[in-house]
């Protein structure tokens, strides 16, 4: 489930990609990108978190890591979004 969705996320992401590289000016291809890169910051995190936390074998699981990988991507990754899309505004710049 969580490979299916990933996939479907970045593929959606690529074909956004593709359509900004064709935008006619450097000024509307800036922001567009500028946009876009705040949402793939935060989910690169969030689903680079979740991999690394299910996508481990058995034998490599420790108790510990794995308290420590929910932890931040229930309570960190989330605070992290208000930051990470308030970069952009012009009045917090």
């Amino acid at each position: 489930i969580i490979v299916g969705t990933a996939l479907v996320v970045f593929i959606s992401y690529g074909y956004i990609i593709i359509k900004i590289i064709q935008m006619p000016s450097a000024e509307s291809r800036h922001k567009a990108f500028s946009t876009c890169s705040s949402h793939m910051v935060t989910i690169c995190l969030f689903f680079g978190t979740v991999f690394f936390m299910y996508a481990q074998p058995g034998a490599a699981a420790s108790p510990s890591k794995s308290n420590t990988i929910s932890i931040f991507y229930t309570v960190v990754i989330p605070m992290l979004n208000p930051f990470i899309y308030t970069l952009r505004n012009r009045e917090v710049k």
